[in-house]
């Protein structure tokens, strides 16, 4: 997630604060300022008044980061790799690559988060009024979380419990709908008792579209491969090709980027940005983007598109034993994709004329 700075580092997963949690444990620190007891610390004298304020709000993202670990360490243990957890204002986020989809798994994975903040909130309801108010807000957390709606983790639940009956692809579309359904309500709700609800609905629906989308995204692609997408033989820049002859290469060919090559090696990538401030006699091997993402003819399509998004790059060349056999851009991903959903589309409505 953009925007955030590393603040530890915890069973080898980096923990970071996306700059919006400075805003809400602000906001956190004024509503404990200012509110009495129980869910307030109005009643005492400065600077205690202040102190346990301040506590209490980093508390509370205390208790999501316990949350997101515990969604993050079963994830580990099923052998899915956990690239970071975010906290941010609307709470945090692990991020987990290749989710397991059976649906023992995901259900350990999803349920592991409210259980985790159960579990506190029972061992926190003690007559100390900081530890209660605490476990308070963790038994609000499990609670608010098994909502079944995307991106909550009762959505993923009650996907791993539709999915053995449904199929992966049908029990999201399920959940989604579910999540999306509730989100309205929410709204709608929230424009008449608490603007704050319906941030937090909006929030869910567009967790639930995305998913929705992901999924539908993963099913179509599931069967092509890079190879049966990528732009086979593509234009290679030689390491000792000027700047110049890049900028004419793009104005004539129209593509923003292009494969670097050595004695018929990839050697690099070199794109319109890597040229934008360069001098026209520079050499390519200069200004070239050298930590280069590849991937293999017998990569899956979706897992290319996943690469792409989480490095932010447009295409990828596509390597054969250290040679450039191909390229794969998003755009190319992304009409196959447009192209099998309107056949799928097709296919529904001539099986419904049947």
């Amino acid at each position: 997630m953009a925007y955030s700075i590393r603040i530890c580092r915890i069973f080898g997963i980096d923990v970071k604060a996306h700059v919006s949690l400075a805003l809400i444990l602000l906001l956190l620190t004024y509503v404990f300022y200012v509110n009495k007891p129980p869910f307030g610390f109005s009643d005492l004298q400065n600077p205690m008044r202040l102190i346990y304020s301040v506590a209490m709000a980093v508390s509370i993202f205390l208790a999501v980061l316990i949350h997101e670990l515990s969604h993050s360490l079963v994830a580990k243990r099923f052998g899915a790799k956990v690239r970071e957890i975010v906290l941010f204002i609307f709470g945090g986020v692990a991020s987990i690559e290749e989710m397991p989809k059976e649906p023992k798994k995901e259900f350990a994975i999803a349920i592991a988060g409210p259980l985790a903040s159960l579990i506190l909130s029972l061992f926190l309801f003690t007559p100390f009024r900081f530890l209660r108010l605490f476990g308070y807000f963790n038994l609000i957390l499990a609670v608010f979380n098994l909502i079944p709606a995307f991106p909550m983790d009762g959505g993923r639940v009650l996907r791993s419990l539709l999915t053995k009956k449904y199929g992966y692809i049908k029990a999201t579309r399920i959940s989604a709908g579910v999540g999306k359904f509730l989100a309205i309500i929410m709204g709608v709700l929230g424009l008449f008792y608490n603007i704050w609800l319906t941030l937090i609905a909006f929030f869910i629906y567009i967790g639930a579209v995305e998913e929705e989308r992901a999924v539908t995204l993963e099913g179509l692609l599931a069967n092509y491969k890079v190879r049966d997408v990528m732009t086979p033989n593509p234009i290679c820049v030689p390491s000792d090709a000027t700047v110049r002859d890049v900028v004419s290469l793009m104005l004539k060919r129209k593509h923003l980027g292009y494969p670097v090559v050595k004695d018929g090696k990839l050697v690099g990538i070199v794109t319109l940005k890597d040229v934008m401030n360069a001098k026209e006699d520079d050499a390519v091997e200069d200004v070239m983007s050298r930590n280069v993402v590849v991937v293999s003819p017998e990569t899956s399509v979706y897992e290319a598109l996943r690469i792409m998004g989480e490095k932010k790059i447009g295409r990828l060349p596509v390597v054969e034993g250290n040679r450039v056999i191909g390229i794969i851009s998003r755009s190319d991903i992304i009409k196959l994709a447009e192209i099998l959903e309107i056949f799928e589309g097709v296919k529904k409505f001539e099986s419904k004329r049947e």
